[in-house]
């Protein structure tokens, strides 16, 4: 019960961030949630409150208002800071191996612990010596 308890009051400060803030749309807060904040590390430009972030979430809202698409806006931020900017970077180049080598990895560490832990044969000769051995007196 107590693990219940503590999970909960861990996790339920990041299930009170899915909805943007008051003073920020749905549409900014969704695009500006896909892109890092340049100054802080893990934070999106939609939670951060540095003062590029606030800049993002501001050119974001007013290239909306001028009717860019949300691939244009991004096309905007990749073109300004590189693919980095984005969460979810394209699976191609040198990204594809971010996606790629965990799963490489896993499977070599399963093939690996399958031939570990596979029963050995052991040869007929070296059976019927270890019998022949515990038949004797």
């Amino acid at each position: 019960m107590r693990w219940v308890l503590f999970l909960a009051l861990f996790f339920l400060p990041a299930l009170g961030q899915e909805g943007p803030p008051p003073d920020l749309s749905p549409e900014v807060f969704r695009i500006a949630r896909e892109l890092r904040c340049p100054v802080c590390q893990g934070e999106s430009a939609a939670e951060s409150n540095s003062g590029v972030a606030v800049e993002m979430r501001r050119i974001i809202a007013e290239m909306l208002q001028e009717g860019k698409t949300e691939e244009e806006i991004k096309a905007f931020f990749v073109d300004r800071y590189g693919e980095w900017i984005l969460y979810n970077p394209p699976r191609r180049g040198v990204t594809l191996w971010a996606w790629v080598l965990p799963a490489v990895a896993l499977i070599l560490l399963a093939l690996g612990l399958f031939a570990y832990f596979r029963p050995k044969k052991v040869p007929k000769e070296l059976l019927e010596e270890a019998e022949r051995r515990l038949k004797e007196p």
